[in-house]
């Protein structure tokens, strides 16, 4: 399995707690006291290691979290982590390609459904495991929980694989955020704001606000960045949010979780499955394309055979690894054949994938010759997405705003209001005084301080606030690929180092506005989340009986040195 993969009973897991056994799980030293050793070879000491951050401009509680973490391991394990950084852009470049030792964001979970996390994530063939993790037990899991169309037997299956990634240790949890989000509420009426796992930006929410005033009719908001990508195929437009929240706006698709995440049909008007592998779906009448051509099963079949012969990588785990064809019943009737049962196949399949009008997208394909490639299609304001959901493409300048005009011609959820403008500003403050003018409507994101935030809408009468508790966490992923992070041991110091400083990250850097967080699995996601998910304690102390353990030890000048017969660099 190499070493990601290595058995957790191969070292010490002291100060390793699974809510069961507080005391942890191995004997350990107990004593928190550094193995100095003389004259340690040169070759086995630690060099730099980088950890990828976001700017403090952009998000300052996340990037000051970062730097308290690498000073920890400078000045109490002598470890160089060097806290780098880049614009958010380049962050997630970085991260694909594998070039990073540590990286820190927020993600959360798709839809209500762990796949996205279990297997995407950290299966050795997902498709956003770019740690290198590897653990054939878990390998099993995450492939087996699929499979499985028994709730209760795929909850088992989440939750062992939740113990493996707590053992393991790819990831490591500064806090499951508790966002708060402020609004107009002399623009809109505050009875009709919907606010679920994604705060105020949800499709819900976005199409049943009612504005109160002529202000409140064009809602202006923030992005956490400028939109950057906007094919719905390409796979940036469908993972961060300042490009998913316009593509899930702008397209329709069968179902859509409702506001308490539960999955529910949308341009889907019934289902059945008529067996494991077999799925029927019936459309709803009357749906149009923002050019006034009809929605019918033809899009759906000619968009996942697209997918399936072309194999966007942003659809290869849940489009073209679970369907093996999909047929036209009737007009508005699709038939999907799975290539084996798939239980996440409504929530992340059919809830993921945006219905493509069939006449647009061949002409686009064949006239920018990306036959083999439709996700380098270009998409601008001379090329512009056709879509059918509650609102459309109007004029988007790539570098910082984007409008998007309510379709009132949809079916079933025409908005209230007239348009949705983002239009990102450069820093928090900026983004605050435009709340206190009334030229923001509303706060899609908040990256600045929740108290600040709080204390600004006390003191302002227009203004409201709500918070929630998502899906997600704020996490740092190791690249398991490079020393010293390819040493089980090593990452388990990491995250007793991590949870050691959660308490502050939480309190001073967070306001308060965050919870505690040992797993991947938000609790929000009660029925999927393992409250019994091993962690390492005891901080410092802890950290250093573990590497003492897996025979680390540290020079005169209080340097970190690899084992004996290991150099790593």
């Amino acid at each position: 399995m190499g070493a990601a993969g290595a058995a957790v009973g191969s070292v010490s897991i002291a100060g390793c707690s699974d809510q069961t056994n507080p005391d942890g799980g191995g004997e350990g030293t107990g004593t928190g006291s550094k193995n100095v050793e003389s004259d340690l070879p040169e070759e086995r000491k630690i060099g730099e290691k980088v950890h990828v951050s976001n700017t403090e401009r952009y998000y300052a509680a996340r990037y000051q979290a970062n730097a308290l973490v690498d000073k920890t391991f400078r000045d109490e394990l002598g470890v160089p982590v060097q806290t780098k950084p880049v614009e958010i852009t380049v962050l997630v470049s970085r991260e694909q390609e594998g070039d990073f030792h540590l990286v820190t964001y927020n993600w959360t979970a798709s839809n209500g459904d762990p796949d996205g996390i279990i297997y995407d994530r950290f299966h050795k063939n997902g498709s956003l495991n770019y740690y290198g993790f590897n653990n054939q037990r878990y390998n099993e899991l995450a492939a087996g929980q699929r499979r499985e169309t028994d709730e209760d037997a795929r909850q088992e299956m989440v939750h062992e694989a939740q113990k493996i990634l707590g053992e393991q240790r790819p990831e490591n949890q500064y806090l499951y955020n508790v966002t708060p989000y402020a609004f107009n509420s002399d623009a809109i009426d505050p009875d009709s704001i919907v606010v679920n796992d994604k705060g105020l930006r949800n499709i819900w929410n976005y199409t049943q606000m009612e504005p109160t005033n002529e202000n409140g009719r064009v809602v202006v908001t923030n992005n956490w960045d400028p939109s950057d990508q906007l094919n719905p195929l390409h796979l940036n437009a469908i993972g961060p949010s300042r490009n998913w929240t316009p593509t899930r706006f702008m397209h329709d698709f069968l179902f859509r979780p409702d506001p308490d995440l539960q999955m529910t049909p949308w341009a889907a008007k019934e289902y059945e499955y008529t067996d494991g592998t077999t799925l029927d779906v019936t459309m709803k009448e009357g749906m149009t394309f923002h050019d006034g051509e009809s929605v019918t099963a033809d899009d759906v079949v000619y968009t996942f055979n697209l997918i399936m012969e072309t194999e966007p990588p942003a659809y290869i785990n849940n489009v073209v690894q679970t369907t093996e064809s999909v047929e036209k019943t009737g007009e508005l009737g699709v038939r999907f054949n799975l290539t084996e049962a798939y239980a996440p196949y409504i929530a992340l399949t059919l809830g993921m994938v945006p219905i493509l009008p069939e006449h647009v997208w061949e002409q686009r394909i064949s006239e920018t010759g990306n036959e083999e490639a439709p996700w380098k299609v270009p998409v601008n304001d001379d090329m512009p997405i056709v879509g059918s959901g509650p609102f459309e493409y109007g004029t988007w300048d790539q570098a910082s705003r984007f409008r998007m005009p309510a379709f009132k011609e949809h079916a079933f959820a025409a908005p209230n209001i007239d348009a949705r403008v983002q239009n990102p500003l450069s820093t928090r403050d900026a983004e605050m005084e435009a709340m206190i003018q009334g030229d923001y409507i509303l706060l899609d994101y908040w990256f600045g301080s929740p108290r600040q935030l709080s204390n600004t809408v006390d003191e302002q009468d227009h203004l409201s606030m709500v918070q929630n508790s998502g899906q997600g966490r704020q996490a740092t992923w190791v690249n398991m690929e490079r020393p010293p992070f390819d040493d089980v041991a090593f990452r388990q110091a990491t995250n007793a180092l991590i949870t050691g400083v959660q308490p502050t990250i939480i309190e001073e850097l967070y306001d308060g506005f965050g919870n505690e967080a040992i797993s991947p699995i938000n609790p929000t996601l009660k029925f999927w989340h393992n409250p019994d998910t091993p962690y390492f304690e005891n901080g410092v102390e802890g950290a250093i009986t573990i590497l003492n353990d897996a025979g680390y030890a540290w020079n005169e000048d209080g340097e970190l040195h690899y084992p004996e017969g290991k150099t790593g660099e």
